[in-house]
């Protein structure tokens, strides 16, 4: 299930955990799913893309 499932569903739990707080455990464990599986992305996202300083380079290049 990708991240942005994830917050879609934790989103209309939250909704449905204010009208009815039965729904309140459904809703803290769908949110505990998703934070993890942020921080598997991010643990597992490189630090540093060169992608993402070619514009700086194509400045310096410029001089």
């Amino acid at each position: 299930m990708s991240i942005r499932q994830l917050q879609d569903i934790t989103d209309e739990l939250k909704e449905e955990a204010k009208r009815n707080p039965s729904c309140d455990a459904e809703y803290h464990v769908a949110y505990k799913v998703l934070q993890d599986k942020i921080r598997e992305r991010d643990r597992n996202r490189p630090k540093c893309i060169p992608t993402r300083f070619e514009h700086e380079l194509d400045l310096m290049e410029e001089f």
